[in-house]
């Protein structure tokens, strides 16, 4: 366990030194300091977001990044932004069609090419344009299996998603009690009906409105549940403590958490080491920032954002257990001992699929809720009704 970690704080040592020679690349000639301020939520483990952010306050005194943390779950994230003045917002992937026809953000061109994933790069471009982004992707995500491994000897191949169900000891988000939870539960959910139906939400977010196949996609994980063969949790730091406190097998999560997950599994006797596995489908996350339409500081914004957005950035933030948005972090050899997860992570973002793209999808997350919690926890059946409320959210 300690060889692992010992290397992990090697790279992030080596990425920081490496960054401090990036970001004097990064500089405008400012006759009068300025202050910008980058509204996000709260970073959810490890501090590798804000160890950027000092990074890049040290080497520009003349540009600098004053953090605006707001309180937000992530669906009433629009809402509480759009209370606050900032020049560059830390937005969830869901909220940008939002942010980009409420007119909030302006359109940015990459400095340089990325390497962006397929799905990371459609979710944040304008249209069509591949060189245009409402914003640029800060990390990527995407839900994972985790797997518990209490002999390492032994033969171990990825399980399917239906016979985990079938064997129980298993914890996912499929719980909620109010705003701060409703997402995930929307996340899994899908991710369940994804993994009957991979034609339940396609690669451009778009839903189906076939209520057989909604009722056909959602039966194994209703029925799953009713034997009580899942531990369904509230949120995703729910899901770890149960995971941990009652010794399961499998669990649902993103693999931001993985890091922390597995050092402290690993110190228990009973586990040898924690695994990521794909799920047949996941849902497509992460964080993205975007320009302010509105701030005076156009051109300091833009820079802030190339920095923080570069390659030599997303490998730091790989190492705190963030999945890169683009290729050359996942293929870098000294990630790949440290973290030998992220090839698997890569390969599970490459086939996500995003949820609707959609101004709507506030609208259409809290309906989706509504009827399949009502669905698994008071055996109500979707009915037309289901599908008449997705299509009103996202018209």
């Amino acid at each position: 366990m300690a060889e692992r970690y010992s290397r992990r704080s090697f790279m992030v040592g080596a990425l920081t030194t490496g960054l401090l020679s990036s970001a004097a690349g990064y500089s405008l000639t400012r006759r009068e300091p300025v202050t910008l301020t980058l509204a996000t939520g709260a970073e959810p483990t490890g501090g590798g977001r804000k160890l950027l952010i000092n990074l890049w306050n040290d080497m520009h005194p003349d540009i600098r990044i004053e953090l605006l943390e707001i309180n937000s779950s992530t669906q009433d994230q629009y809402a509480k932004f759009t209370e606050n003045r900032a020049d560059i917002y830390n937005l969830d992937v869901i909220h940008i069609p939002r942010f980009a026809a409420a007119e909030r953000i302006e359109p940015i061109v990459p400095r340089s090419d990325l390497s962006l994933l397929d799905p990371v790069r459609r979710v944040c471009q304008v249209g069509d344009e591949k060189d245009r982004l409402w914003a640029v992707p800060f990390n990527s995500d995407v839900g994972m299996l985790y797997r518990r491994i209490t002999d390492k000897s032994a033969a171990d191949s990825e399980p399917a998603l239906s016979d985990v169900l079938d064997q129980g000891g298993f914890t996912g988000q499929l719980n909620t009690v109010g705003t701060q939870t409703d997402e995930a539960f929307v996340v899994n959910v899908l991710e369940h009906a994804l993994a009957q139906d991979d034609a339940i939400l396609d690669e451009q977010g778009v839903v189906s409105y076939s209520l057989g196949q909604w009722r056909t996609a959602l039966e194994p994980l209703a029925g799953a549940m009713r034997a009580r063969r899942i531990q369904a949790e509230t949120g995703e730091e729910g899901s770890i403590r149960a995971f941990g406190r009652n010794n399961l097998r499998y669990m649902r999560n993103w693999p931001v958490w993985f890091p922390g997950v597995d050092r402290e599994e690993r110190a228990e006797p009973d586990t040898a080491e924690i695994r990521l596995g794909r799920l047949p489908v996941g849902i497509l996350g992460g964080q993205c920032l975007a320009v302010d339409r509105e701030t005076p500081h156009r051109d300091a914004a833009e820079q802030v954002i190339h920095f923080l957005t570069d390659i030599p950035a997303q490998k730091l933030l790989a190492t705190y257990g963030f999945a890169p948005p683009g290729r050359d972090a996942y293929i870098d050899p000294g990630l790949q001992n440290s973290a030998p997860q992220l090839t698997i992570v890569r390969y599970a973002v490459e086939a996500a699929r995003p949820r609707p793209v959609n101004p709507g999808y506030a609208d259409f997350a809290q309906r989706f809720k509504e009827h399949t919690y009502a669905y698994l926890y008071e055996g109500e059946q979707l009915t037309q009704r289901f599908v008449q409320d997705m299509q009103e959210a996202l018209r």
